[in-house]
């Protein structure tokens, strides 16, 4: 886990990991930003690019597979059903993985997006902005930047992110392992995704936050069911579906108003499709939004080969994601009819949406 502390606009404060040793005891390492830090390797361009100055066994992503072991482990041993939410912090800024992971890649050998030098013309005017923030100039460590033309930063912050990336897969691999060791692979369901992505030059701007391009809003999503057979689906799902898929795989009954869909009839066959279209919700306190330069709220809503993304400064993108899946041209000057048609779509989808089930966990009869 790590947590980041701030001390004003400018970058003097420290970082702070939490690490557990191997005795089981926290061990705070504080990491400051200056030439005092013990971190190793830090970039000389962007602070948030170093190599952690501990052992790789200290880090979040291995304290998360540890305990997801160890639970996994008492679990069996008791023959107990159970179910193990591993959340791993990483690969997430700052691009720190520990040990061997932070240099497995050379930063030389790292592919740019082919939207590095988008000049954003028709993007709105706070993405512009933030695109001409080197990140040596952020205000804050989780304001978002842009590339501000240093494309060796940027395959820097990809090296080093690609390390945490194989760390995480890595672990997972220890902990699929022990689901295999204690003979519960073929009783297990197993789902791998993430909550966000991160721009990494894509568009030319860096880490994310109201920016609903693919680098952030494109996720992966993997549901292993061992009663099922592999496929494919080119279909809409959303990260609120999981919730009711597995409800459903457990033979469970959800709770009334629950959001999203269950994705079993795409789980049974890959062509299937249970969403129209998929409504992306984005908020921000406005004090906060105030702070960083940006919009508060933003909704996207993609509807076959088209993604209509609109700004509460009035502001909208309008991309076709089949001729056009860089999303490079907006369309909505050119194609004013189907910026209405999405438009009203968007209107629907969001006063369709609710969360009836909120407070009030009620089981469905």
């Amino acid at each position: 886990m790590e947590l980041a502390i701030d001390h004003g606009s400018r970058i003097t404060g420290h970082h702070l990991h939490w690490a557990l040793d191997r005795g089981g005891r926290y061990e705070d390492l504080v990491v400051p930003y200056d030439g005092d830090s013990p971190a190793k390797h830090r970039n000389d361009s962007w602070w948030q690019i170093y190599q952690a100055p501990y052992d790789p066994d200290l880090h979040s992503t291995a304290f998360v597979a540890d305990r997801t072991i160890a639970f996994i482990e008492e679990a069996a041993a008791a023959d107990e059903p159970w179910l193990a939410w591993a959340s791993f912090p990483d690969p997430h800024h700052p691009m720190c993985p520990p040990g061997e992971w932070f240099d497995r890649h050379d930063p030389a050998d790292m592919t740019l997006p082919a939207t590095i030098d988008d000049p954003l013309t028709d993007a709105p005017e706070y993405l512009r902005r933030l695109s001409r923030i080197h990140p040596s100039q952020q205000r804050f460590w989780v304001m978002p930047c842009g590339v501000a033309g240093d494309h060796d930063l940027v395959r820097a912050a990809i090296a080093a992110t690609y390390g945490m990336i194989e760390m995480v897969d890595d672990r997972i691999g220890r902990i699929m392992a022990a689901i295999d060791r204690l003979d519960q692979t073929r009783d297990t369901i197993v789902v791998f995704t993430s909550d966000h992505g991160d721009m990494m030059g894509d568009h030319g701007l860096m880490l994310k936050g109201r920016m609903h391009f693919k680098g952030t809003l494109q996720v992966p999503m993997v549901i292993v069911d061992p009663r099922r057979a592999a496929g494919r689906s080119q279909g809409l799902v959303g990260s609120v579906d999981v919730a009711q898929t597995l409800l459903e795989l457990g033979g469970l009954t959800p709770y009334e108003g629950m959001q999203g869909t269950s994705l079993v009839p795409v789980l049974d066959d890959p062509t299937a499709s249970v969403r129209r279209h998929l409504l992306i919700e984005d908020d921000l306190p406005h004090t906060l939004a105030a702070s960083r330069a940006s919009v508060a709220r933003t909704r996207t809503l993609v509807s076959g080969s088209s993604k209509y993304t609109r700004h509460d400064n009035g502001e909208d993108q309008l991309y076709d994601l089949e001729s056009d899946p860089d999303e490079l041209h907006h369309l909505g000057r050119s194609d004013p009819a189907r910026r209405a048609e999405l438009i009203e779509q968007l209107t629907d989808a969001v006063i369709e949406t609710a969360d009836d089930a909120k407070g009030t966990p009620l089981v469905a009869h």
